[in-house]
């Protein structure tokens, strides 16, 4: 932990909070599936870019953990009368 450089973000009320930024490896992503009244098929997960341990602690002395990710969404169109026709 030596090697620990400190950096600024932005908390609660627009205050900034010292933090660090926390290595990891995914052990586990997972699809989340949902089958739409049209019979499409949504799935989406949430993929973890970034994590950092503010010096700030919740109500059971715990560091507070602030995680930054993207969506990632892709659909499979069960009935062709959805596709768009054409071009």
């Amino acid at each position: 932990m030596s090697d620990e450089k400190t950096i600024k973000i932005p908390f609660k009320d627009g205050k900034m909070v010292d933090a660090v930024e926390v290595g990891f490896e995914v052990v586990k992503e997972e699809w989340n599936e949902y089958k739409l009244e049209d019979g499409t098929i949504i799935r989406f997960k949430s993929v973890v870019t970034q994590i950092v341990r503010t010096k700030e602690y919740n109500e059971n002395n715990e560091p507070i953990y602030v995680i930054k990710s993207k969506n990632i969404a892709s659909t499979k169109i069960m009935d062709d009368k959805l596709m768009k026709k054409g071009s």
